[in-house]
C-alpha cells in the first residue's frame, strides 16, 4: 500500500535570505510507511490523534529548519568575511555545505520519526481502535543543490575577491594616515604653545635687573608667582607633546605594517590577468613602495620631535631649579606637516587604484 503522508513538502529553505548563495527548495515529508489496511479511515474517525502526531512532527521540523538555515547563513557570511581565492574554492565551500545539510537532515529524520512514533503510542493508548495498528513513521527529503551566486563566481574568476580585499586594506591605510595627520596637527599646535610659553619665561629669566645675584626662593619671589605658575603650564604642555608624539609614532608603525600587508596581498594576484589590470597592479605596487618610503621619512623626521622635547624639557628644568643658570639653546618647530601630507596623498592614490580594480 502507498505511504500515507502526514506533512507534505515542508520547505527548510522557506524565508531564508542570503546574498552569496543560491538556495533552492529543500523539501522534506513526514509519512507513515505502508500503512495497514483501514488505518487511513480510522484516523479520519480519530482526527485528534493524527493532529497531535502532526503537531509534534511539525515542531521537530521547525527546529531542523533553524539548524539548516543557520549553517547556510554562516557560510553565506564567510564568503564576505573570508572571500575564496578562486572559483574552485568558492564551489568547494558550497559542495561541503550541501553535504553538511544532507547529513543534518538525514540524522534529524530519524529523530523526527521517533518523536512522531512516541506521540502516536501516547495517543493510541487511549484508543482501542488505533492501538491495534502497528505502524512505522518515515521521512523523505528532496534537497535541491545549493550553489554559489554568480556575483561570487564572477568575482573569483577575475580580480573580484582580491580586489575587494585590496580596496578594504587601502581604505584602512587612508584612515590610518588621517589619524597620524591629526596627531601631527595637534603636535604642531602644542609646539607653538611650548615655544610661546618658553619665550614668556625666558624674557623674565634673562632680565638681569630682576634676577642678578638671586637664587632659590629669593629668585622665585623676584620672578613672581605668575612665573612659577607658568613653569607648571610648560611642564603640562611638554607632557602632552610627548604623549601625542608617542601615539603618532605607534600609529606610523601600524601604518607601515598595514602597507606591508597590502604589498603581500598584491603578490597574491593571479598570474594570468588582463593587461589593464596588470598595469593597475604595478601602479599600486609602486604607490605602496612610495608610501613605505614616506613612512620612513616620517620616522626619521620624528627624531626632531624628540630633540624638540629634550631641548624644552631641559629649559623647563632650569626654570624649575631656580639656580639662576643660563638657559640652553632653543628649538624651532618641526617639519612633519609636509611629510604627512605626502603620506596622505599617496594613500589616497592607492585607494583610487584599488577602486578601479574593484
Amino acid at each position: 500500500m502507498a505511504d500515507l503522508t502526514l506533512i507534505s513538502d515542508f520547505d527548510l529553505a522557506a524565508g531564508l535570505k542570503v546574498k552569496n548563495l543560491v538556495v533552492p527548495k529543500m523539501q522534506v515529508t513526514v509519512l507513515i510507511k505502508s500503512p495497514p489496511a483501514g488505518l487511513e479511515k480510522a484516523l479520519k474517525d480519530e482526527k485528534i490523534v493524527g493532529q497531535k502526531v502532526i503537531e509534534v512532527a511539525a515542531n521537530q521540523l521547525k527546529k531542523l529548519k533553524d539548524t539548516v538555515q543557520s549553517a547556510i547563513e554562516d557560510l553565506d557570511q564567510r564568503y564576505e568575511k573570508s572571500p575564496p581565492v578562486d572559483v574552485r574554492e568558492a564551489q568547494d565551500r558550497a559542495k561541503t555545505l550541501n553535504k553538511v545539510c544532507g547529513d543534518i537532515v538525514d540524522a534529524q529524520g530519524g529523530v523526527i520519526a521517533k518523536a512522531a512514533l512516541g506521540e502516536w503510542n501516547k495517543q493510541t493508548a487511549k484508543s482501542k481502535d488505533l492501538s491495534s495498528y502497528k505502524i512505522a513513521f518515515g521521512f523523505k527529503m528532496a534537497l535541491g543543490t545549493i550553489s554559489v551566486a554568480a556575483s561570487v563566481t564572477s568575482a573569483a574568476l577575475s580580480m573580484g575577491t582580491l580586489a575587494v580585499t585590496l580596496l578594504g586594506t587601502a581604505k584602512t591605510l587612508v584612515s590610518m594616515a588621517s589619524e597620524i595627520r591629526q596627531y601631527v596637527r595637534e603636535i604642531e599646535k602644542v609646539e607653538k604653545e611650548i615655544i610661546d610659553s618658553d619665550k614668556g619665561l625666558a624674557d623674565r629669566w634673562t632680565d638681569r635687573k630682576l634676577t642678578a645675584g638671586k637664587l632659590g626662593k629669593e629668585l622665585a619671589a623676584a620672578l613672581g608667582a605668575p612665573f612659577v605658575k607658568s613653569i607648571g603650564k610648560l611642564e603640562d604642555q611638554l607632557k602632552e607633546y610627548n604623549a601625542k608624539n608617542g601615539m603618532k609614532d605607534k600609529s606610523a608603525e601600524k601604518l607601515w605594517s598595514k602597507a606591508q600587508d597590502l604589498m603581500r596581498e598584491i603578490g597574491k594576484a593571479p598570474k594570468q590577468i588582463d593587461d589593464k589590470t596588470g598595469q593597475q597592479l604595478k601602479l599600486m605596487e609602486k604607490s605602496v613602495t612610495d608610501l613605505l618610503n614616506k613612512i620612513n621619512e616620517l620616522q626619521a623626521e620624528s627624531k626632531s620631535n624628540d630633540q624638540f622635547y629634550d631641548v624644552y624639557k631641559a629649559r623647563c628644568a632650569t626654570y624649575d631649579a631656580m639656580q639662576g643658570k643660563a638657559l640652553g639653546r632653543t628649538a624651532g618647530a618641526t617639519k612633519l606637516g609636509v611629510v604627512i601630507a605626502g603620506i596622505a596623498s599617496t594613500a589616497d592614490t592607492i585607494v583610487n587604484i584599488a577602486t578601479k580594480l574593484a
